[in-house]
């Protein structure tokens, strides 16, 4: 048997070959003494078939699990009275043949529920003493039997309800681990819903910030040429530019997505070599303190601030010099991004399509993972980003 399966077995469950042996080496031993000693009513051959016949009586308990038995209550607890009539018979041609009882007593409560199995316990005893002791002894004795017979059924009533109490418990978190287990992998699998959902919605903000944004600046560009032939160079000549841009943005956005890239560092400063390259803008990148990996999706995101930045220095700013500065310290990395461009007033930005600042995404990325975002714009604009990390 595999773990997987163990896993899912009871431990009494588990020892069950143990009293199927255990069942069938008394019924060998038994047929072993009464071969040596002749049998005490009857020849040896009846106490052989009736052990035979008790062996076959014996087969369903290997081949029927336990939950057949306590699931058909009055068909099992009819079986075991039959058991205990072809035992009845062994113990009277046979009188050591009560040593077979602990074929019984386990079967009983492992089969049986609770209450039918102390019924059944009950009877089995009596009829044991009965048929083992009171039949062959002197009336004078009797009472000594009968005491001895009380002490074995409180005992043995006791004995059971403690293992019943044991088998209760155990069923209990039986069910308590699957539970949990079940609980595990609702949770992991919302966790993973959770991730494809939260996944689906940055895309589409950066869909939303970048590609959107430039088709709807095209396809106003193209309808205005259209309707204005003598402006129609200048706005096909703007359209074709706002598709240059859209076409760096969705290599960017390319770029920013791949699972294997450098260092954060690294990929600030091949944003801002690209760009230097695509604008006439200077920008300089440097990093403070000492530089340790953060999560993918953390870097990620600051990645996506520089880049949204600069784009908004490209469209907006008429910057000639941006300084972007990266910052390690003990608790929490530190971006800032400062330009001299015009600068406008935060407070009148207004969020949405047109305005083409995507301020708003850039402070919801960085919210995602507990961070700030600040603007200040006097004389150009400065960005300050902080982002709390993770502590050994």
């Amino acid at each position: 048997m595999d773990n997987s399966a163990q896993s899912k077995t009871h431990t009494w469950e588990q020892w069950d070959w143990v009293w199927h042996t255990l069942a069938y080496g008394l019924m060998t031993l038994d047929l072993i003494i009464a071969w040596d000693n002749d049998a005490r009513r009857g020849s040896v051959q009846v106490t052989f078939w009736l052990t035979v016949i008790l062996a076959l009586w014996y087969v369903p308990f290997m081949a029927l699990p336990s939950t057949t038995w306590k699931r058909n209550v009055l068909p099992a607890f009819l079986y075991f009275l039959l058991g205990w009539l072809i035992w009845m018979g062994l113990i009277y041609f046979h009188a050591p043949a009560m040593m077979l009882a602990a074929l019984f007593y386990p079967q009983v409560y492992m089969r049986l529920p609770f209450r039918w199995a102390v019924i059944g316990s009950i009877i089995l005893t009596v009829d044991a003493f009965v048929v083992g002791f009171l039949l062959d002894s002197p009336r004078d004795a009797w009472p000594t039997y009968f005491l001895i017979l009380a002490l074995v059924l409180v005992s043995q009533i006791i004995i059971g309800a403690f293992i019943n109490a044991l088998i209760q418990q155990s069923n209990q978190r039986f069910e308590l681990l699957e539970q949990l287990q079940q609980t595990r992998a609702d949770l992991a699998r919302a966790e993973r819903e959770a991730g494809m959902l939260a996944e689906r919605q940055r895309l589409a903000r950066e869909i939303h910030d970048t590609l959107a944004q430039d088709f709807t600046s095209i396809v106003m560009h193209l309808n205005a040429a259209r309707l204005n032939s003598a402006e129609a160079g200048h706005h096909i000549e703007q359209a074709e530019q706002t598709a240059r841009d859209g076409l760096n943005e969705a290599r960017h956005l390319v770029w920013a997505l791949q699972p294997e890239r450098a260092s954060l560092a690294q990929g600030i400063e091949q944003l801002a070599a690209r760009f230097s390259v695509e604008t006439t803008v200077s920008v300089e990148t440097a990093v403070t303190g000492a530089p340790r990996p953060l999560r993918p999706e953390k870097e990620a995101a600051l990645l996506r601030v520089v880049q949204e930045a600069l784009t908004n220095v490209k469209k907006h700013s008429r910057a000639r010099r941006v300084n972007v500065t990266l910052s390690y310290m003990d608790d929490l990395v530190a971006l800032d991004i400062v330009d001299d461009g015009v600068g406008f007033d935060p407070s009148k930005i207004v969020q949405n399509i047109e305005s083409g600042f995507g301020l708003k995404a850039m402070r919801e990325r960085i919210e995602e993972f507990d961070g700030t975002l600040t603007i200040e714009s006097e004389r150009g604009v400065a960005i300050g980003i902080s982002i709390p990390v993770e502590t050994k």
